[in-house]
């Protein structure tokens, strides 16, 4: 990269215009920096596991993902998700292990998402003194069997990346 200039600073992005020399020469790039996500594969049991339907304004509609939170700066991603499984479903894990990290957007984007597995909760309330959004606020918190859950995205009725991700990866690599 030979520059780099800030376009927009936001609370959860930043938007720069980078310059990078190719052997075409020089290119002008938009890249969003991100802190980066945690995505949550809570296990309530050895089937079971926490799902959220949550409005997401970006598509108009209420849609079926799992737990997930943008990490706080220096935070890492085991400490990240237990604080947003709390803030999120009010259930503390004990054990947290990672699974997997990736790239959802790599063209325009740094941001990665890390998944955990979070075993052993338990029931402690969602924290009422934090300002939630009204999307947190307003959002369903299931229980559902990752088969189920899987059965779901086979069928198309999950869209979220970091859920079919996060559920495929498990299935694969936990086996």
């Amino acid at each position: 990269m030979i520059n780099k200039e800030l376009i927009f600073d936001g609370k959860l992005i930043k938007l720069f215009k980078y310059l990078i020399e190719t052997p075409d020469g020089v290119q002008e790039r938009e890249v969003i920096e991100h802190r980066g996500a945690v995505g949550i594969l809570a296990f309530v049991d050895n089937e079971n596991i926490l799902i959220e339907y949550r409005y997401r304004p970006a598509f108009d509609r209420e849609i079926i993902e799992i737990p997930a939170g943008i990490l706080k700066p220096g935070e890492k991603p085991e400490e990240a998700a237990i604080r947003e499984l709390i803030e999120e479903t009010g259930y503390k894990p004990k054990i947290v292990e990672k699974l997997i990290s990736f790239y959802p957007t790599p063209g325009y984007t740094s941001e990665t998402i890390h998944i955990v597995i979070a075993k052993d909760l338990e029931y402690v309330g969602r924290p009422s003194n934090i300002k939630m959004s009204p999307e947190e606020k307003y959002m369903r918190v299931e229980k559902i069997s990752i088969y189920k859950l899987l059965d779901l995205i086979k069928k198309g009725e999950v869209s979220d990346g970091k859920t079919i991700i996060a559920v495929l990866s498990y299935l694969i690599f936990r086996k």
